[in-house]
């Protein structure tokens, strides 16, 4: 394992413990299993699992929303690679291509936190709007 240090969080102050679950968590979102975790770390899967449980608890998301919380937080730090880029970008293709990522990760971002309204009803109520302002003021005529 990982040199003679005991498993579990005995011998770790709680900085410690955040530090290590802020790892575990990194190399989660960028799509290592727990599996894959352990071995490199040299955790057992139930040491990965209390790191994860950590840093999402740091991350404030309630068990029943850890899969949101954690697409949340890849997305958030997508955007603010591509804001990098942006600033960074020296042609207008790598400017628009910058844009074009940021508009797609503000929109899944939106999807996902439930902030999109449908096309459609968009749509529909613009048509909707229209239709009566034309009429107030078709009879203020």
């Amino acid at each position: 394992m990982a040199g003679d240090k005991p498993l579990g969080a005995g011998t770790l102050t709680p900085a410690e413990l955040d530090r290590e679950a802020e790892k575990v968590y990194r190399m989660f979102k960028r799509g290592n299993s727990k599996a894959a975790i352990g071995r490199a770390l040299g955790m057992s899967m139930d040491v990965v699992e209390r790191r994860l449980a950590r840093a999402r608890k740091n991350l404030g998301g309630e068990t029943l929303s850890d899969m949101r919380t954690d697409r949340e937080s890849s997305l958030t730090d997508m955007i603010r690679e591509a804001h990098k880029n942006l600033e960074q970008a020296e042609t207008v293709a790598e400017r628009n291509a910058c844009i074009r990522t940021l508009a797609d990760l503000q929109m899944k971002l939106a999807k996902l936190l439930g902030l999109e309204v449908p096309a459609k009803i968009t749509l529909e109520m613009e048509q909707i709007f229209t239709e009566q302002r034309e009429g107030v003021w078709a009879g203020e005529l």
